[in-house]
């Protein structure tokens, strides 16, 4: 058997060496000469034959526990034909091809091109690097390039992750698979769907190009361009990102997240809106929190919030808005230079908080309120809203409120806490309690001023008709003195602390 198998090696080295130089004579002036090529190896056979097409190339036919060699790749198979002239090989079987000892690619049958290095895998095709694992029933395998890569649908998987797609290409050397059309990622922690993404397998990193959806359990994002690190639940996402998070959703330009904490940073452009409470929220930077719907937004952030037929409109140099961990109701607050702006009312503070819970407003540090033509503050101002609508709004310590009568003449009322009652929007009275002092300009029948009746009193209760004083009642030791308009000086006419400061009232939304 021995001195067999070194015959049947020499006549096939002897056969080898006169056929290529009779191809050699007969094609030396071909301009496709492949003599510069390596050519492909016979390592091993059970069973060899020599056929001639009519054109005179050969074909060597290989037959049993084929193993063959180009370069540093290694292939085997059940049977094989060896086209000499084209370098090319056909084989059929068992499909195994070796590629410096890392990769692996099978299939039933394969077409090599020895002088493209470009091996076209037919049947249940697969290439391996690791853990992970190209498919296709078609796979083309450029290890000149190192890359594999399928036209009509495959897959990509790696441990518990499987991307599928119509086209797809896996680069052996850099690691790195490219997806077009009907992109769909399956992971245990997220779904994703993409018109083309680029899979960076070694830092598990998507970057997505075009209309692309992320699904995971709380919530899902649309975008058009963006990454994705898998592996850190970190992703970046471009112009027209969308957070979908029942009952809210975060619309952002730029937006960073972190999906592992549920955090994420808008820049540029963001909109906000909460369908459940109707409101919403926008400006140029933010931070989110996913688990209790938190937005901290930054650079004087708008919020609008919808109410009846009107909305409250509130900007600040900061807005946070957040569910209440004990009640779980929403709640926002306003840090610096709050302005509020509302079809009939108008407001100006230092920070300002607002409960979903209560419905109910809370102004601090000098916060001024203007009502058609009132004018209100205190050191700490509350309004508390039913159905949409305000209901009350108290002025806590130093309250003050001014209500323009005519030119220069303002009916006024101060004292430690001032309430105010309001039915559909308008201010119906108003209650003056604890030290209490109020200036009321009275009119004769003709509605000409006659003087004005200044009082003091333990409480003072103010009615109001079509948005003026209609009468005044004094509750417990009230000491009025009345002072005829002629005789009063310009002193006269303003209670201690009065400042008219209408040059700060926001008059629209724009105005914010």
């Amino acid at each position: 058997m021995k001195i067999w198998s070194f015959v049947l090696v020499l006549l096939v080295s002897i056969g080898f060496t006169s056929a290529q130089s009779e191809v050699n004579l007969k094609t030396s002036s071909n301009p496709k000469d492949t003599t510069k090529f390596k050519e492909v190896e016979i390592l091993h056979a059970d069973k060899l034959e020599f056929n001639t097409l009519p054109d005179g190339a050969q074909i060597r036919k290989l037959v049993g526990n084929v193993s063959l060699k180009h370069d540093s790749t290694l292939m085997y198979c059940d049977s094989a034909y060896i086209y000499k002239v084209t370098n090319t090989v056909d084989a059929w079987g068992h499909i195994h091809i070796q590629e410096n000892d890392s990769i692996h690619a099978y299939s039933d049958t394969l077409k090599y091109d020895g002088n493209l290095k470009k091996a076209v895998l037919i049947g249940k095709a697969r290439i391996e690097d690791g853990s992970k694992t190209l498919y296709s029933k078609v796979l083309v395998y450029d290890l000149k390039n190192k890359k594999g890569y399928y036209n009509q649908n495959g897959r990509l998987e790696m441990d518990s992750t499987v991307l599928i797609s119509t086209k797809g290409l896996y680069n052996t050397d850099t690691k790195v698979a490219e997806f077009r059309y009907n992109v769909v990622i399956t992971d245990p922690d997220y779904h994703l769907i993409s018109d083309t993404l680029h899979y960076l397998t070694n830092t598990k990193t998507a970057k997505f190009y075009g209309p692309t959806t992320i699904y995971n359990d709380s919530s899902t994002i649309d975008c058009v361009i963006g990454s994705y690190d898998t592996e850190n639940e970190i992703a970046t996402f471009g112009k027209g990102t969308v957070i979908h998070n029942d009952p809210q959703q975060l619309y952002a330009d730029s937006l960073y997240y972190e999906r592992f904490r549920g955090y994420g940073e808008a820049f540029y452009y963001f909109s906000w809106i909460d369908t459940e409470i109707e409101a919403g929220m926008e400006g140029t930077s933010a931070e989110y929190f996913e688990n209790n719907q938190e937005i901290i937004a930054y650079n004087r952030p708008l919020l609008k919030v919808k109410q009846e037929e009107d909305t409250l409109f509130l900007k600040g140099d900061i807005i946070h808005t957040k569910e209440n961990e004990i009640n779980g109701e929403k709640e926002f607050w306003s840090f610096k230079n709050v302005r509020i702006y509302k079809t009939d009312l108008q407001g100006i503070a230092d920070s300002l908080f607002y409960s979903f819970g209560d419905t109910m407003m809370r102004l601090y540090y000098d916060p001024l309120l203007w009502n058609e033509g009132n004018q209100m503050e205190g050191d700490t101002i509350l309004i508390q809203l039913a159905n949409d609508e305000i209901d009350q709004i108290q002025f806590v310590e130093n309250a003050f409120v001014i209500m323009q009568s005519q030119g220069k003449l303002f009916d006024q009322i101060k004292g430690k806490i001032i309430t105010g009652f309001f039915v559909k929007g308008e201010m119906q009275r108003m209650l003056s309690d604890k030290n209490a002092e109020s200036l009321y300009f009275g009119k004769n029948d003709d509605g000409a001023y006659i003087g004005g009746n200044y009082a003091q009193s333990d409480q003072i209760m103010v009615h109001m008709e079509d948005e003026e004083v209609s009468r005044i009642t004094f509750i417990k030791k009230p000491e009025a003195l009345f002072t005829p308009i002629s005789q009063m000086l310009d002193a006269d006419l303003y209670l201690r602390g009065y400042t008219w400061q209408t040059a700060l009232r926001p008059v629209s939304k724009a105005d914010l």
